[in-house]
């Protein structure tokens, strides 16, 4: 009986020694963008020849993104982090300005090499903003939209204070940046923001962490969820149910364009849906047949183009 006490206490030790662990890589992975990353959603096996030219497509872009001439800037989070971003000024008399936030583990150039090339073209100026602890900004965890909405407004300040900006501003984001910029557009921004461009975000870093989670690591919401929200607060000091894109959407003033690929195997679709549901300001939603993951773009480039431009009036915009 003695030795079967001392088996089951081990096991139990065993147990919760693995649970902890578990769950700990998993705040890890998803929060600290330096971290070798486990949790990529396209898999492994061959890639399809659709997949292969669109990312041919992006690294040529974001090539050609990268090497037109820019202002590297900087700026001072509200929590002290420096944060890189990069001011690319149209050619010719800018028509506004478009400041953009890649996703998790993304970058400027990555992320938006594409997209900011038809943007340039119709006469936008660009700024690029590479998100905290993601690329050259500081920070040690990312925080699924909850911090980084205050990055937005930090910002907006900065083209307030220091550029003294007069041209209209719209935010865009793909991924954890279209969360960003949904989050932020709740909060009080200049008035010079007109618009919001949402690319596949997500409802809120809870159920993204879960919807993460429950399909890499087979993880049940309780006690797990319970414990990583536990994690994420003691490292990087905010929660995970602290704020969401629904709440935001609810009280903004701003109109809305929502993007989201009907195949998207990392960020359910479900989430822009209930987003555009409970917005109350002007919104339009564009869901894209066959696409995945920050893939509409390329799988709908012309209706894409033309219903964010006409959504927003930038063909009559001065």
């Amino acid at each position: 009986m003695k030795t079967f006490c001392i088996v089951l206490a081990a096991v139990i030790l065993l147990a919760a020694a693995l649970f902890v662990i578990k769950y700990h890589i998993l705040m890890n992975l998803a929060l600290n963008a330096r971290a070798r990353n486990l949790l990529s959603s396209n898999g492994k096996g061959e890639i399809p020849p659709r997949e292969a030219e669109i990312r041919r497509q992006i690294q040529e872009d974001g090539r050609w993104l990268e090497n037109l001439p820019r202002e590297d800037v900087e700026i001072r989070s509200q929590d002290g982090l420096r944060l890189v971003g990069h001011y690319i000024r149209a050619q010719g008399q800018p028509k506004r300005l478009i400041v953009l936030f890649h996703g998790w583990r993304g970058s400027w150039t990555g992320d938006f090499g594409s997209i900011g090339k038809w943007l340039y073209g119709i006469g936008c100026d660009l700024l690029l903003a590479e998100q905290r602890a993601q690329g050259a900004s500081e920070g040690k965890y990312m925080g699924f939209g909850v911090l980084e909405r205050r990055d937005v407004a930090d910002w907006m300040g900065y083209l307030e204070r220091e550029r003294h900006n007069t041209l209209p501003v719209y935010l865009g984001g793909v991924s954890m940046g279209a969360a960003t910029v949904l989050m932020a557009a709740g909060d009080a921004l200049p008035g010079f923001v007109r618009g919001v461009l949402a690319d596949c975000g997500f409802t809120s870093p809870y159920d993204m962490l879960y919807e993460v989670g429950r399909k890499s690591l087979h993880m049940r919401e309780h006690p797990a969820m319970d414990y990583v929200s536990l994690l994420v607060k003691f490292h990087a000091d905010f929660g995970i149910k602290e704020y969401s894109t629904l709440e935001s959407v609810k009280k903004t003033r701003l109109p809305i364009f929502f993007v989201h690929g009907l195949a998207d195997d990392f960020v359910p679709c479900r989430m822009s849906r209930e987003a555009y549901q409970a917005c109350t300001s002007p919104k339009e939603l564009l869901l894209v047949e066959g696409a995945g993951h920050v893939r509409s773009f390329f799988y709908d480039n012309e209706n894409y183009r033309r219903k964010v431009e006409d959504f927003f009036g930038w063909k009559g915009q001065a």
